[in-house]
This record gives structure tokens, sequence and C-alpha cells, in this order.
């Protein structure tokens, strides 16, 4: 398969910025991200390029004082998932919670704060009996690790085509079979849940907060994350509206869980 090697310069080149800018690129398709001095190469199958959509990605990109441009070239025929599993991935999940992962490159390999942050929380949590959501489920690890700790039944959504098939063979690594992973968006959100987990860009869950509340049975839980301390203010003012309470606050690193009570 052909790529295009997408090379980011960033000023001033920070690990925050890089992996900001990697779980945005990763919404809209990429597939591989290598950090590098000047700033981070990304890979995407050149079928599913374009240019706008990083010109949309870098016109949301909040981090103040921080400016990034680009350039495009083309690679041929290399497995870069294969590429990243061999030279870039850590099983820290595995290590320390017991979660089984084969990534493929997809977002929530645990190598990022917010990834290793919630399953942190949610591995002290009790969900006996319950059905879940993980919205945004990359790899899946956040579901698997709400049916390790008791959920009878998860639902794991993700736009990515390539992620739900990376949730189901996560799932099928850790011996778990009560799950449903599907492909979309918010609007593909069926029933209610007791628990809700949104690991996803700010901006996308401001805007699908009334979905969540929706389907979030009355006294569930929101677990969100994805976006820095200093965002959380309008992340609580947001969910405040949709008469969501912020029950607990953690941060790690500039990156922030926020985890509301209907």
């Amino acid at each position: 398969m052909d790529y295009k090697q997408i090379e980011f310069n960033i000023r001033p080149t920070t690990e925050v910025a890089q992996d900001v800018l990697s779980a945005m690129l990763g919404e809209v398709g990429f597939d591989t991200f290598e950090p590098i001095d000047s700033g981070l190469r990304a890979y995407i199958p050149a079928a599913d390029f374009s240019e706008n959509t990083v010109r949309e990605c870098l016109a949301d990109f909040f981090m103040p004082d921080t400016k990034v441009t680009y350039s495009v070239d083309d690679v041929e025929g290399k497995d870069w998932n294969e590429e990243w599993e061999r030279n870039s991935f850590d099983p820290v999940l595995e290590r320390e919670f017991g979660i089984r992962l084969q990534p493929h490159g997809a977002f929530g390999s645990g190598s990022h704060e917010t990834t290793y942050q919630l399953v942190e929380y949610l591995s002290q949590q009790h969900f006996s009996g319950q059905k879940v959501l993980d919205m945004g489920c990359g790899t899946g690890v956040l579901g698997i690790c709400m049916a390790l700790h008791g959920a009878t039944q998860v639902v794991s959504i993700d736009i990515d085509p390539l992620s739900v098939e990376n949730t189901k063979e996560n799932f099928a690594l850790n011996s778990l079979s009560n799950y449903t992973a599907i492909q979309g968006d918010a609007s593909a959100i069926e029933g209610t849940f007791d628990t809700i987990v949104v690991n996803i860009h700010r901006n996308i869950i401001i805007r699908d907060l009334p979905i969540y509340k929706k389907h979030l049975r009355q006294g569930g839980t929101l677990v969100t994350s994805g976006f820095f301390l200093s965002d959380s203010p309008h992340v609580i003012a947001a969910a405040e509206e949709e008469e969501l309470r912020l029950a607990t606050q953690l941060s790690k690193n500039e990156w922030t869980v926020l985890v509301f009570s209907s």
C-alpha cells in the first residue's frame, strides 16, 4: 500500500504538542506517527489523504504560541503499522494492568497520558452488571478495562473502521466476548448506559454532550478525557448546561480526566 508522509514542523517542539497533533490526526485517518526533533512525521494511506482535512486539523489546533507548518511526500509500499509495532509499542498496560493489546498504531496503546490515566481510574472502579460505552474506542482498551472489572455488556464505537477491527482483535486477545464494536460517530449510539467513557478531542466532546446525556441513565457516570487541564472550564461549563455534575477530576502532565454524574 502506498502512503503519504506528512512532516509537521512544530515551533516550539514539545512532547505535548506532538501528542495533541497525533491525537487530532488519528481522528481523521492517520495511522502511524513518528516524533522527530523538528516536530512529527505522520503517515496515512495515499487513497485516504486530503490536504483540506490536514488544513482543517491545523486550523483547530488549539495550543497558543505554537506554530505548525507541513510538507507532503509519497512513500511506497511499506507496512508502517508493522514498523510502529516493532519499534515504538511499549506494552505498559499489560505490565501494569494485565490488559493485552496489539494496537497496530491505533490510539490507545497506553503511552499517552489520557489513556494511562483513564485505565488507572477505571481499574479502581466496579462495573458489575453494568452496560458501558467506550466512545472513540481506538484499540478498545477502555472497554476491555471495564469488562475486566465487571461490565456485562460493552459497546465500543469509533469512526475509523481499522479501529473497530483492532478493537475486536484486542477483545479476543483478552478472552472477552461480551462486546459490540460499531463504526460510526455519536449518532450511532443506541440505548442507555450506566457508564460512558469518551476520550476524544475537546470540541467533539462539547458538541456531542447532549447525545451522551440522552443515552446516560439517571444516576449514571460520564468519564471524559483527551484535552488539557486548561480546557477543563469549557468542558465543565458545557456539561453543567446538560445538568451533569462534576464528581472527580484527575490530571497528569497537563492532561486531565473529568468524571461527571447525571
